[in-house]
């Protein structure tokens, strides 16, 4: 994979296609920010609309030539397209450029891979990256012979091509294996939760929405914070307790983008799938984005792919700080329901609290049951389907201070034990 430096200057291409909802400004806008992240320097953002792609440029040969001449009177490093290049595209346009020249998905590869600080990750983005190039890989003459690792040498009539592919394949299928065992780890901690009855909420959202310095705000954690995209890959997850009583774990997840590359959201897909054993998703949102409802759209298109459209989830309007409060009261009539805070001055988190606690508080109950001192069996079944906040024993009774799911009461009931509710 082509690899971008801070230091290059960028000439950037935004071509509006017809099944385009966003607008010209919009995507222009949103990609700039997507570049700027990066540390590269934007000289001029070139926007057009394109009724059909061309085969052999993608765009126009008019805005070619227009590109071309924009290449020879600046200084310009590299070229950078919104939308996806073909392999036959991209060469062409490098060969009349005379610059490097990177479509949508590769920038996002790239800034992936530069964020990618753990082994999940870096395998995760890795993949990516290979599933990326291997269709592009006709013509290339790209070396791999650092993923051979024990790969044979050509055999008999076996082109150069060939070989590259078959070390591509056989790459993936090592690093297929690699994040199923790291997934299947992940799978056991989630078991022992589960066996715990904690439950979970996720933060998910738009990239750079505040979802990690939420994460701290409500932890009292140190994760890392930045103004960058995609500073968090791996799920992040930490235990906190609302309202001195009901224990939560709080998981921060990989930042969602338009038009995400499908092989990305794949290849994530082992760490996404912690939002499918979520009791509540926090949709992050960030209250000073231009963008606000095509960024909401954006994320919640994501989730549907995902097949978490159904999830229960509660809207989080983060940065607060960064807008008129006339905006704030304008979007609290618009969503009564949501959250409304900023989680950089520590403002709103009370709120924030008290709605979890409401939303998960629902299917359990807080009782305090009295088991008899020669029930171990039932002691048993609590510590593992329920979660035990405080135990008293006594002579001849052991009392557990509960927070238990509605379903395992007539249980409770069956076996004699007496309890009393303490919430509803």
């Amino acid at each position: 994979m082509i690899e971008t430096k801070k230091s290059e200057k960028s000439l950037l291409v935004v071509a509006k296609t017809p099944d385009e909802k966003w607008s010209r400004q919009m995507l222009a806008s949103e990609f700039k920010a997507l570049v700027l992240s990066t540390g590269i320097e934007v000289t001029e953002v070139l926007t057009c609309n394109l009724h059909q792609p061309n085969p052999s440029f993608y765009i126009g040969k008019g805005k070619v030539s227009e590109l071309k001449d924009i290449v020879n009177q600046g200084e310009v490093d590299v070229v950078i397209f919104d939308n996806n290049l073909n392999y036959s595209q991209q060469r062409n346009l490098e060969g009349i450029l005379e610059v490097k020249t990177l479509d949508r998905t590769q920038l996002i590869l790239d800034i992936f891979a530069k964020h990618a600080k753990t082994r999940e990750g870096s395998l995760q983005v890795e993949l990516a990256q290979l599933e990326y190039l291997l269709p592009r890989l006709r013509g290339k003459g790209v070396m791999l012979s650092r993923l051979g690792g024990g790969i044979g040498t050509v055999g008999p009539g076996e082109t150069k091509l060939e070989v590259d592919r078959r070390k591509i394949l056989d790459r993936i299928a090592r690093l297929n294996k690699e994040i199923k065992e790291v997934s299947r780890h992940r799978g056991l901690a989630r078991q022992k939760r589960q066996r715990q009855k904690v439950p979970v909420c996720s933060l998910v959202g738009y990239t750079n929405a505040g979802k990690t310095t939420l994460l701290n705000l409500l932890t009292k954690g140190g994760q890392k914070v930045s103004s960058d995209m995609f500073t968090t890959l791996d799920t992040v997850s930490r235990k906190i307790k609302i309202k001195e009583a009901m224990e939560v774990v709080i998981s921060d997840t990989v930042g969602f983008i338009y038009k995400l590359p499908p092989n990305l959201i794949e290849a994530f897909k082992a760490t996404l799938e912690e939002l499918h054993y979520s009791d509540l998703l926090l949709h992050v949102v960030d209250i000073s984005s231009p963008n606000i409802e095509q960024i909401q759209q954006a994320v919640s298109r994501i989730l549907e792919e995902l097949k978490l459209k159904e999830k229960e989830k509660l809207l989080v309007f983060n940065k607060i700080d960064k807008v008129e409060a006339a905006v704030v009261e304008k979007m609290e009539r618009m969503y009564p329901e949501a959250v409304f805070l900023s989680a950089s001055r520590g403002e709103g988190l009370d709120f924030l609290e008290r709605e979890i606690y409401r939303r998960l508080s629902g299917s359990f109950s807080e009782v305090i049951a009295e088991v008899p001192i020669g029930r171990m069996d039932v002691i048993n079944f609590l510590h593992q389907n329920s979660q035990v906040l405080k135990t008293n024993y006594k002579i001849k009774s052991v009392s557990c201070w509960l927070r238990i799911s509605k379903t395992k009461l007539p249980f409770l009931k069956k076996q004699g034990i007496k309890f009393k509710h303490l919430t509803s």
